[in-house]
């Protein structure tokens, strides 16, 4: 028995180590090939495919999943498809999903897997999956088409095939909590100061019809938050950060640095639904902090930020009066809007109205639809983009927004008791994704953004995936 152990251990190494150079090896055979002879698409996937997923294995956990972040980030940069098999089309953001499953299904050395969602949260999650399968298995019955049904019910395949990569790859027992923190912040970080630069020097937004924002003074202020899909980061970056000031007594003034930046960059995407749940995560996250000065203590943390951040306010509005303006008017209630900014608004609440409708008619919605048959039941397609509340009840009805509701719920509930890798991590996770849920009741977020899922997903994973 014990011999035979001894040969899977070794079987087990021997796998870890020549697996990487072997799919690099290929790799570089397959560059060869394509450098000396004409490609085409095929023999270019292969290439990059190969390259992708040889550096996708070999790098350290620690490493692939501020990577995979980086991704995310980066993903709505490029707008058009990589590729197509037959009516399928696949994006950056689905092969960076199929990356992502090849490493956790890739053998590495792992420690035994988490079962810290295991009970009423899984459950729940289960049934949630179940609902939006059915309702995609419905809409497949009535005709419409495979690859407009997948891409609709993209939160259905995310959810689960990124929880499930994420927590494998934080299973690796080379990861270091250490290295991953500082590389994940680092990459949060990166992109915010991106953001910096970009809007300094005028740099085009990629997203030019998000580019103009009203004010309430009849001007026009130019939005740029760097990359399209970067944007919610910094939210989470924030509340992480502030976090950490909140439960830690080390590196109080770079956490106090880090939480400035997240909390400016978050103001400065004049994005209100994003802004309204950092605020709310922030009263949870020093709600759930300990008021105890020996601690860190959340008067102190809380004062300390507002210092820092008022001061960098100032600063802001002084060198873009325009902008500082509309901060204002985007982060407090009832200030004076534009026409434009309160129709956006009342758009938005249409959509979470539709959505109510429809569940009211048909309990368990109507499946998912293409944007014919949504019109078909007085749905604009433009409903589901701004509102993921709507989104649910239209593809799964009550149902659905009830099991989806409750696995947030228990999450939530499980995250109080499940042991954590650092006191900060509970109210930074609370903080997330309670935030994340604001932002998808005027988005579709949570329910079906491809950069959005993807953070929700490692938000939950790094909860209950790093080992305490």
């Amino acid at each position: 028995m014990l011999r035979l152990a001894t040969n899977t251990t070794a079987q087990r190494d021997l796998a870890e180590r020549i697996g990487p150079l072997a799919i690099g090896l290929l790799g570089a055979l397959l560059l060869g090939y394509t450098v000396s002879s004409p490609t085409g698409l095929l023999v270019s996937l292969a290439v990059y495919g190969g390259l992708a997923l040889a550096v996708a294995m070999a790098l350290p956990p620690h490493v692939f999943i501020p990577a995979a972040l980086l991704v995310v980030g980066v993903s709505t940069g490029f707008g058009s498809a990589v590729f197509s098999v037959g009516p399928a089309v696949f994006y950056v953001s689905d092969l960076a999903l199929l990356v992502i499953v090849a490493r956790a299904v890739f053998p590495h050395a792992r420690n035994p897997g988490s079962h810290a969602l295991r009970g009423a949260p899984q459950a729940f999650f289960v049934a949630w999956v179940l609902v939006m399968a059915f309702a995609a298995a419905r809409a497949m019955l009535d005709g419409v088409p495979a690859a407009s049904v997948l891409r609709g019910d993209l939160a259905v395949i995310y959810w689960p095939m990124l929880y499930f990569g994420f927590t494998r790859v934080l299973a690796e027992k080379s990861v270091s909590k250490r290295l991953l923190w500082r590389n994940l912040v680092l990459v949060a970080v990166g992109f915010a100061v991106y953001m910096f630069v970009a809007r300094a020097f005028n740099h085009s937004f990629q997203d030019t019809g998000l580019a103009n924002v009203p004010t309430g003074t009849g001007e026009t202020v130019q939005r740029n938050f760097g990359f399209a899909s970067a944007f919610t980061i910094y939210p989470v970056l924030a509340l992480g950060a502030i976090s950490a000031m909140a439960n830690t007594r080390d590196h109080r003034v770079r956490w106090t640095l880090v939480a400035s930046i997240g909390v400016i960059a978050t103001l400065m995407t004049l994005v209100r639904g994003e802004i309204f749940g950092l605020a709310v995560g922030i009263l949870l996250v020093l709600w759930l902090s300990p008021s105890r000065q020996s601690v860190s203590g959340r008067a102190r943390t809380a004062v300390q930020l507002a210092a820092v951040v008022g001061a960098a306010f100032v600063v802001v509005a002084a060198a873009d009066p325009k902008l500082g303006h509309a901060v204002v008017e985007r982060a407090v209630p009832f200030t004076q809007q534009a026409e434009g900014a309160t129709a956006n608004a009342d758009y938005r609440l249409e959509a979470m109205s539709a959505g109510i409708r429809v569940a009211r008619e048909h309990p368990l919605g109507l499946g998912v639809l293409d944007e014919q048959g949504l019109l078909a039941h007085e749905v604009q397609f433009g409903y589901l983009v701004h509102s993921g509340l709507a989104t649910t009840l239209v593809y799964g009805g009550w149902v659905a927004l009830a099991a989806a509701v409750l696995a947030v719920l228990a999450a939530i509930r499980r995250s109080f008791t499940a042991p954590a890798a650092g006191r900060w991590m509970h109210p930074a996770f609370v903080g997330a994704i309670v935030m994340l849920c604001i932002y998808s009741l005027g988005a579709a977020g949570l329910a079906g953004d491809s950069w959005v899922v993807p953070l929700g997903a490692l938000v939950v994973a790094l909860r209950f995936g790093v080992r305490a």
